[in-house]
Order: structure tokens, then C-alpha cells, then sequence
């Protein structure tokens, strides 16, 4: 038998030249390999596929390519093609992840569904079925966000219902958390904040001039400017002197 026979024999490819210099391979059959009946051969064959290089992990530029092809898609208003099952199973990993990293209304985590192109129904649905269980409750949103903003922050009644409307929470639910914060409590944190303010001495040379910065704070955080201004004059006066 000569080479070119024996070659077609093993099975292996025929290389044949075509007009252009160009080549073609042309694909014999191999012969399948035998199924492992012993212990040992199939404790060979094992070895032979764990021991079988691993496939290489793309670069960080394939990796940064990728990436920046998925933004590309998106721009141009292509849509993630998947069905419906594979959308719940998606948007249940979005809702969790942001669920772990704070507490949110069902509007925010439906804006965050739609901005990923999730169906609207699909993300009614998840969203739901996490209000069932208790992981959406925008009742406890609201009631804990009430408490938080105004401790920390300090604002009033007034800018933290603001704050609920821009995250979905209707007037009622937001009523309902104010309720937390009385007329007495308010004012007592409005001034505690003048009080903040008035610690340098700077403060006491300008009389008119500080009262307008006082007032100015408490405004942007959402005290009435009857209030704030009887509050900024009492305390600016407790702190430097009555003045005429």
C-alpha cells in the first residue's frame, strides 16, 4: 500500500489543489472509537478527558470587546432577544440584587426592569411575587425612609413627602409615614439645626446677614418660612443677644 493510500486508510484528510493555488480539505471518516466496556477502559477513557487541555478564557480585551458591543447593540435600540421564561428567571436576579443592596418602592425596581428592556407584564409579575413575600412593601419604605431622612438629614415633612413622590409612593402611604413627625418634633429639629450653624462666632457679627443664611438652610430643607424665620431669629438672638 503506498503513503497516499495509507493515509486514506487512517483517516485522515486528503489535501487537493485547486485552480488559484488555492486548497481544499477534503474530510474522510474516521473511525469511531470503541465504547469503554472494562473498568479500566473506562477509567482510561476518563483520565483521557480530564487530562484534555482546558478551553482558553478569553483576554481582557476579547472580554472589554464583548463589552463594548452589548453597549453598542443597545444604542442602537436592539433588543435582548429571550422569551418569557428566561426574562422572569432575569428579573428575578435584578430585583434581588437590588433588594441586597437597599430596601426599594416597586417603582424603582419596575424603572430598573424597564431600563433593561424587561417586558412590562414580566416585571408587574416579579415585582408582585416579591410583594408577596414581603421583599416589596412600600408601606415600610416609606415609614423607614420617613425616620432616616429626617434624623440624618433633617429634613421636614415637606421635602421628605417630595422625596417619597419621586419614588413612587402615593400621597396616602406618604401621609401615613409623616405622621411620624408632629409640629413639636419638627421645630425642635429645625432647631437643632440653627443651633449646628450658630456655633461659630463669625455668626454674631451680622445680624441680617446670618438670619438670611439661616433661614435660607432651613428652606431648602423643606421648613416653612414662617417657622423658619421665627426659629433662626429666637435662637440667633439666645446665642448672641437680644438686638433691637
Amino acid at each position: 500500500m503506498d503513503e497516499d493510500s495509507a493515509s486514506k486508510s487512517a483517516g485522515e484528510d486528503v489535501q487537493q489543489p485547486l485552480a488559484g493555488n488555492r486548497r481544499v480539505i477534503a474530510s474522510m471518516p474516521v473511525q469511531e472509537k470503541k465504547k469503554p466496556e472494562s473498568v479500566d477502559e473506562l477509567r482510561a477513557a476518563m483520565n483521557e478527558i480530564l487530562s484534555a487541555p482546558a478551553p482558553a478564557s478569553p483576554t481582557k480585551k476579547e472580554r472589554s470587546q464583548a463589552r463594548q458591543a452589548k453597549r453598542a447593540a443597545r444604542a442602537d435600540g436592539e433588543v435582548e432577544l429571550l422569551g418569557d421564561d428566561q426574562w422572569r428567571e432575569k428579573a428575578r436576579g435584578i430585583v434581588l440584587r437590588q433588594l441586597t443592596a437597599s430596601d426599594k418602592t416597586a417603582k424603582q425596581l419596575k424603572d430598573k426592569l424597564l431600563a433593561q428592556e424587561c417586558p412590562e407584564d414580566i416585571a408587574d409579575e416579579v415585582i408582585e411575587r416579591y410583594a408577596q413575600i414581603n421583599l416589596v412593601d412600600d408601606e415600610r419604605f416609606a415609614t423607614t425612609w420617613v425616620t432616616a431622612r429626617a434624623r440624618s438629614k433633617g429634613l421636614a415633612r415637606g421635602a421628605i413627602k417630595r422625596e417619597l413622590r419621586t419614588k413612587g409612593i402615593d400621597d396616602e402611604t406618604a401621609a401615613q409615614a409623616l405622621e411620624q413627625i408632629d409640629d413639636e418634633s419638627e421645630e425642635q429639629r429645625a432647631r437643632e439645626l440653627v443651633r449646628t450653624k450658630l456655633r461659630p462666632e463669625s455668626m454674631g457679627i451680622d445680624r441680617d446677614r446670618s438670619l438670611r443664611r439661616l433661614v435660607g438652610m432651613l428652606g431648602r430643607k423643606g421648613y416653612n418660612g414662617g417657622m423658619a424665620f421665627r426659629v433662626a431669629r429666637e435662637e440667633w438672638d439666645a446665642r448672641f443677644g437680644q438686638h433691637d
